[in-house]
């Protein structure tokens, strides 16, 4: 018995279910505590810059 390796199990990798997004949940787009931390973000970035190997993407 002390011989005995452990036998490692993968059968249980990958079989998680998927996260999915609730459709009834409300839209946080307009709210005043994340509109006020996306100002925040974007005063911070225009001060500071993006480094030289990100490159900014156009918003459409």
């Amino acid at each position: 018995m002390a011989n005995k390796s452990k036998k490692i199990d993968f059968s249980h990798v990958g079989i998680k279910p998927l996260i999915t997004v609730d459709p009834t949940l409300p839209s946080f787009e307009g709210h005043p505590f994340f509109e006020k931390k996306a100002n925040v973000a974007k005063k911070l970035l225009n001060r500071v810059g993006l480094p030289k190997f990100i490159s900014p993407k156009v918003a459409k």
